[in-house]
Order: C-alpha cells, then sequence, then structure tokens
C-alpha cells in the first residue's frame, strides 16, 4: 500500500486534531481526531476489500514470436471486469534473454548466466473503463534463442476513494519463442540492406535453355514458365543447361568466444541469424546449405539440402541454440565437412578472429579445407572498436584506449593474412553489415566461377 497525496492530507488531519486536541480546549472534549483516525482506517478497510476482489487480466500480445535481434513492439493488455472505471500502474518485467530496445549496455543484465534480476520498464500509468481493456506499447529486443515465459506483472490500483495504491500481482500467462531472423523488410534495422528484400533470382539468366521440370519449393519466381503451366494446370519451371548449382557449408562456432557481446548482442546471436538469413537466400536459387555447429567437437550437423525444407531443418537446429564453456575446436568441425561433402563446396566459418590462443587451430582447419574446398573466414568488428581508433583525446584514457583499438586492428590484420597464405579468404566487418558483405562476396564468388 502506498497512500496518496488525498490519503497523506487525510493522515496529516488527523494527527493535527489529535494535537489540538490534546494541547487545547478549542475543540471541545469530544474527540474529534479519534473520528478522523477511524474513518481514515475504514476509508482504507474498504479499499483494501474492494480492489481485493477486483478482476484484472494481463497479457502481452504479439509476443508469441518473435526474432533474435530484432526490436518488436508489444502490447501489454490489462482487462477488468468492473462497473467503475480504474487507474492503475503497471511496471512491465521482461524474462531473461529479452531487453528494452533502447537498453544501454551498462542496463543489461548479463545473458551468460543469469546473474541479476529481470529487466524493468518504466511504470505505465492506465486508465479502464468499465467492463473494458487497455494497452500500452512496449518496444524489445530478444537477445536468447529459444522459450521465455514472462514473469508476474506488478501493478498498483488505485482505491475508490483515492486513500492509497494498492499492490497486485498478474500472470500474464504469455510464453515468447524467439527464432532465428528471417529476411523481410524489417530485416533491413538489423543490417541485412542487401537481403531486406525478396532473393534476388539467378536461375536461367541468359543461358542456355534444357528442360522444363515441375516447380520445387525455392525456385525463383522468374524460373517459372506461366504458358507451359497453364497448359498443364500446374507450375513448371525452366532448367538451364550451365545452371549452377552449389553446396554451401556453413561452420557456426558456438564454443566460448561466442558468448562475447558485440554490439549488444552474443556472437552467437550474430552467426545465427547471419546463418539462417543467408540460407534463406541461398535457397532461392537452388543452392543447398549445410551446417556444422561445434564447439570442442561438431555438436549439429546437416548435409547440404536445397528449397525451402533445407532451410526449415537448418532453422529448427539453429532455434534453440546456445553457446557451450569450452574451448572451440575448428579442426574438428573442418574433418566433419570433409565427411560429409566429397567434392568441392564453399565453407563459410562463422568464428572469432580476435582471440590469439585459438588462432593456431583455426588456421589448421583453413589449411585442411583449402585443399579441396574454398573456405572463407568470417569475423565480427565492435563497432565501438571501429569508433576508438584514431579518436581524438578528450581524457587521459582516450590515448590508451586509442592504442588499444590500433592493436587489436593489427592483430586481426595478422590473422587475416596468415588465414589468406594457407588458401582462405577471410572477411570482417560489423553486425550491421556483415551480412550485406558476405552476400557480396557470394555473389561474387559464384558469378566467377570460383566455387
Amino acid at each position: 500500500m502506498n497512500l496518496t497525496p488525498l490519503g497523506i492530507v487525510a493522515l496529516v488531519a488527523a494527527a493535527l486534531l489529535g494535537v489540538v486536541g490534546t494541547w487545547s480546549d478549542a475543540l471541545g472534549s469530544f474527540p474529534w481526531w479519534r473520528l478522523a483516525v477511524a474513518s481514515l482506517v475504514v476509508g482504507l478497510a474498504l479499499e483494501f476489500v474492494t480492489v481485493r476482489g477486483l478482476r484484472v487480466d494481463a497479457r502481452w500480445r504479439e509476443a508469441a514470436r518473435l526474432f533474435l535481434g530484432r526490436a518488436e513492439t508489444l502490447e501489454l493488455e490489462l482487462r477488468g471486469e468492473t462497473r467503475r472505471k480504474l487507474s492503475l500502474r503497471a511496471l512491465p518485467v521482461l524474462p531473461h534473454g529479452l531487453v528494452l530496445a533502447d537498453a544501454s549496455a551498462h542496463d543489461r543484465t548479463s545473458l551468460d548466466d543469469g546473474i541479476g534480476g529481470p529487466h524493468v520498464h518504466e511504470p505505465i500509468e492506465l486508465r479502464l473503463p468499465p467492463e473494458g481493456s487497455a494497452r500500452a506499447p512496449i518496444v524489445v529486443r530478444p537477445l536468447r534463442l529459444g522459450v521465455h515465459a514472462w514473469p508476474t506483472l506488478p501493478v498498483r490500483v488505485l482505491g475508490p476513494l483515492g486513500l492509497a495504491w494498492w499492490s497486485r500481482r498478474l500472470d500474464p500467462r504469455t510464453t515468447s519463442r524467439v527464432l532465428p531472423d528471417t529476411l523481410g523488410r524489417r530485416s533491413v534495422e538489423t543490417g541485412t540492406a542487401e537481403a531486406g528484400g525478396a532473393p534476388r533470382p539467378r536461375v536461367g539468366s541468359g543461358r542456355e535453355f534444357d528442360q522444363l521440370r515441375e516447380y520445387r519449393p525455392g525456385d525463383p519466381r522468374n524460373a517459372i514458365d506461366w504458358k507451359a503451366s497453364a497448359r498443364v494446370s500446374k507450375l513448371m519451371t525452366r532448367v538451364y543447361s550451365e545452371d549452377q548449382h552449389l553446396e554451401i557449408m556453413l561452420l557456426l562456432d558456438a564454443g566460448r568466444t561466442s558468448r562475447t557481446e558485440i554490439d549488444g548482442m552474443s556472437q552467437l546471436g550474430h552467426y545465427v541469424n547471419l546463418a539462417a538469413r543467408f540460407a534463406e537466400y541461398c535457397a532461392s536459387g537452388d543452392d543447398r546449405v549445410g551446417l556444422v555447429v561445434f564447439a570442442d567437437r561438431p555438436i549439429r550437423v546437416l548435409p547440404p539440402s536445397a528449397g525451402l525444407p533445407g532451410v526449415v531443418r537448418m532453422r529448427g537446429m539453429l532455434a534453440d541454440l546456445e553457446a557451450l564453456a569450452v574451448d572451440s575446436d575448428p579442426i574438428e568441425a573442418a574433418l566433419c565437412t570433409a565427411r560429409i561433402v566429397r567434392h568441392r563446396c564453399l565453407a563459410i566459418v562463422l568464428t572469432d578472429l580476435y582471440e590469439p590462443s585459438s588462432i593456431a587451430r583455426l588456421a589448421a582447419a583453413a589449411a585442411l579445407l583449402a585443399e579441396k574446398h574454398l573456405p572463407i573466414v568470417v569475423g565480427l568488428l565492435g563497432s565501438d572498436i571501429a569508433a576508438l581508433k584514431g579518436v581524438e583525446a578528450r581524457t587521459w584514457l582516450d590515448p590508451y584506449r586509442a592504442i588499444a583499438a590500433d592493436e587489436i586492428d593489427r592483430q586481426l590484420r595478422a590473422h587475416a593474412a596468415r588465414l589468406a597464405g594457407l588458401g582462405a579468404l577471410t572477411l570482417t566487418a560489423r553486425p550491421a553489415e556483415v551480412d550485406r558483405n558476405v552476400l557480396e562476396l557470394y555473389r561474387r564468388l559464384r558469378a566467377r566461377h570460383r566455387i
């Protein structure tokens, strides 16, 4: 219970009446202060009974399915069964794995080990009409895959006499499933500028026609022969003799270093989003994409598969992925890739290029892959590190920060040069740009028949 200004005034008035009645005869012999206190107590008791009997339900709308790293607007809906208006103050509490979209890194709770309490929004004031409902928006950003149950919602209800706010806890009975991000217009916010629209179809662009076959899920729209489809009453796809149907393997690091946060989300989260969107893009051209998730050993393996079914299987493998607290061994992932794919393919390794202790094993894995395949090692570059390079010194710490950023950049270049000498391509980019850069490199290699 928290007294309102009206309740505080009534309490102070009762106290003043008591003081005046005790030390003066101005109020006569009748104990007016006792009547005031009794009236206040009765009013508070009436409010307590009334609020306790109220039926108010809460739920989160648009929260059943969320996408990793994508800012989503949810609505808190409160519905009351009462014949009078209700004034409420709700304090939204987010489950672990979700943060406010505008929360700073300093305000976020650690997501690696669950230390700390849930993330709390500022109180929201709502007014419920009689037998009605009220809604309030809140923007959240999921940072962890999996299913998250929303905790109970603390609310305060204003009593009918306006004397106090009374605390209640409402069970929203809401669970949110956080999935890897997808291609789409809203993905532009996460950095997939090129992949923000429909994937660019490639099959059949100016090459010799070979045959017609029945449409398969994932075929580009411009490869459909509409006249032939009309004749046989089912979709038919043109096949061209020089079309390439490539195989791509994504090697995703889920070891200790993938728990490191970069630009507000763990590296694993960025890897998962990149893998899911890249597979969706490649499936539009009938390319086959496989997956090896590895830590100290391969954890999950998916052979290359084409079309929508392959994308669905890959997203299912990525849907509940969590980083392990062990050092990664990319050599085991490279050996697993060599066993799965017998001929030349594009092997994209998503891992941390900062860690000096693991660069030797990463170089050995790149050399192993380069014997038959074309490896590309993709690393993430934090925006804060890029911003610190060459920054003007304003405090005594700024020169040391700039030196540290330059040293990290030097190490990255040295690691990239070492991998390039073994036949691997390297790509480092900020999370907001990595999708676009990987897709551009993929299209360029494909156009040059490097794969």
